[in-house]
């Protein structure tokens, strides 16, 4: 599945087994899948997200104790399938590498 293909899948209000959409402010909040990880868990959003809300995130960050974490979340410039992700999350050392599997 592309990221394309996931995002219109994800989105439209649609509910998905296995995905969730939600307010783009609800990542920076305390609850945001507190039992999953949290903003740690994410691997890739895509660069408006992240340019758009990169101090609001950014504190999310240093609150978790991963300062350059935001750095380490791919976005479509970088990864465009999950083939493409897995090297760019080995290589920036994402969190979510260490973590134990949600399946």
């Amino acid at each position: 599945m592309t990221f394309s293909t996931l995002a219109g899948t994800a989105g439209g209000g649609m509910q998905t087994p296995g995905m969730m959409g939600m307010g783009k402010f609800y990542l920076t909040s305390k609850k945001f899948i507190p039992a999953d990880g949290g903003l740690k868990r994410i691997v890739w959003m895509s660069s408006f997200l992240k340019e758009s809300m990169a101090a609001e995130l950014q504190e999310v960050c240093e609150r978790e104790g991963v300062p350059d974490l935001l750095d380490k979340i791919a976005d479509e410039r970088v990864a465009t399938s999950v083939e493409e992700l897995l090297p760019y999350l080995e290589e920036k050392s994402h969190p979510a590498l260490a973590m134990d599997p949600l399946f």
